[in-house]
């Protein structure tokens, strides 16, 4: 019987991370290390689907900060849905989106 090869871009990555803020006016982020995310073998910005401590991020832009990290925006709604925090340590999982 031949066993299937796991695609990484089929792969769910997890992490912990603090909730970030640069300015009050703008969107709380998470950074990820970039070493996790190698595996998926992607260059460029992506679409995520995902989890913040168990509440769902929607799809959702991963984004190339610079070569060491990438970030992801969390949006107010969902940070109140998690109640979370900027400064809070959250637990987040994710995978590459299905195209639409």
């Amino acid at each position: 019987m031949a066993t299937r090869k796991t695609n990484p871009k089929e792969s769910s990555l997890g992490l912990m991370a603090k909730l970030q803020r640069k300015d009050p006016k703008l969107p709380r982020f998470i950074v990820v290390p970039s070493m996790l995310v190698s595996d998926w073998g992607v260059e460029n910005n992506v679409t995520i689907v995902g989890e913040l401590n168990g509440v769902d991020l929607g799809r959702r832009s991963l984004k190339r900060w610079d070569a060491d990290r990438w970030f992801i925006q969390v949006p107010e709604p969902v940070c109140k849905k998690a109640n979370v925090d900027t400064g809070d340590m959250v637990t987040v999982t994710m995978l590459i989106a299905a195209a639409e």
